[in-house]
């Protein structure tokens, strides 16, 4: 048997450490992935526009736009999405929400509740962002076009919800972005069409969560 030296054995042990320190570095530690659950109740809508009512399959249509969406949007943070009702964040799709600080009928896009260190959960209206994407997609649109419409509607309110759990104490709305996430009103042209982007919450996101970007990224957050 081949016995080691003791300046071997030496070296090995500091390569070792040397390796544990890397490791255990903040620099190269991954971050810890947290889950965001949505998930569709029974929905169903109809417009003059459209012609006639969604068919299921284009629900699931709306459904799969939506997510693409939370996975665009989240896409650099350590950030998971399933349909998991037992998940930290969790948001359901529902036909209708209403802001429960009017006591007339005052429908919203959607509405959450957070606590830091806990999760957080809320709802986001079909109804509310389906009218929405009728009123704002180009005169032009086909069908298909606008069942997509209605899908980026709801994704995009669902990531500026998930914003307001994550954060629950970030003052999102400040921002004059028109076309950011986190803007107030989802009474707008790029809630429904075009691309959309990240503007104030995204150094705070990625100071809270961690992100795979690389240091030099814009303090706006990814395209």
């Amino acid at each position: 048997m081949r016995t080691v030296s003791r300046q071997a054995a030496v070296a090995f042990v500091l390569l070792a450490g040397a390796v544990a320190y890397t490791l255990a570095s903040p620099r190269f530690r991954q971050p810890p992935v947290i889950e965001l659950g949505l998930w569709f109740e029974p929905v169903a809508f109809d417009s003059s526009r459209l012609g006639h009512a969604l068919t299921p399959g284009e629900l699931v249509t709306v459904e799969s736009v939506a997510r693409q969406e939370l996975r665009h949007a989240f896409k650099e943070l350590p950030i998971t999405i399933s349909d998991r009702r037992d998940a930290r964040y969790t948001l359901r799709v529902v036909q209708d929400v209403r802001d429960l600080r009017f006591r007339r009928p005052v429908g919203v896009a959607g509405q959450s509740r957070g606590i830091a260190g806990f999760g957080g959960s809320g709802s986001v209206s079909f109804d509310f962002l389906a009218n929405g994407a009728m009123a704002w997609a180009p005169d032009d649109a086909d069908r298909a076009e606008l069942v997509a419409a209605i899908g980026r509607g709801i994704g995009r309110t669902a990531v500026h919800e998930f914003i307001h759990q994550i954060l629950p104490t970030a003052p999102i709305h400040d921002s004059r972005d028109d076309e950011s996430y986190e803007f107030a009103s989802a009474a707008r042209r790029a809630q429904y069409v075009g691309a959309m982007r990240w503007n104030l919450a995204w150094p705070l996101l990625t100071r809270k969560l961690g992100s795979s970007m690389l240091s030099a990224q814009e303090p706006g957050g990814p395209p």
